[in-house]
């Protein structure tokens, strides 16, 4: 589950740092403080993760994977950004899935 905590944490860091939007492009879902509006799910996020790590109940995991699945579907309209285009809109969607997929595989049993 470590591994898990890790690879969320450091793909929402890569997507967090890899990308952003230019202002004259701005649809609705594309905005150059992307980082900033999602600071609370990222917030919930880290803190759910320390909170699992410290005490591994099924409980906290539970919690743990809700807020990286809240994280995921909060980042997820950003890929609609008019200039995130060629090999960067291919990484920032690999990481997504990436992200789905790892809390999917999640197993808080």
């Amino acid at each position: 589950m470590s591994k898990q905590i890790f690879l969320i944490s450091f793909l929402a860091i890569m997507i967090f740092g890899s990308w952003g939007c230019k202002k004259s492009t701005t649809p609705a879902g594309c905005s150059t403080a992307w980082a900033t509006e999602l600071s609370d799910e990222i917030t919930a996020m880290s803190n759910a993760a320390q909170t699992y790590a410290n005490n591994p109940t099924q409980q906290n995991c539970l919690a743990y994977k809700a807020a990286a699945q809240a994280y995921v579907n909060a980042l997820s309209p950003y890929g609609n950004c008019a200039s995130l285009t060629g090999q960067d809109r291919t990484s920032w969607q690999a990481a997504v899935n990436d992200a789905q997929q790892s809390v999917d595989n999640m197993d808080c049993q």
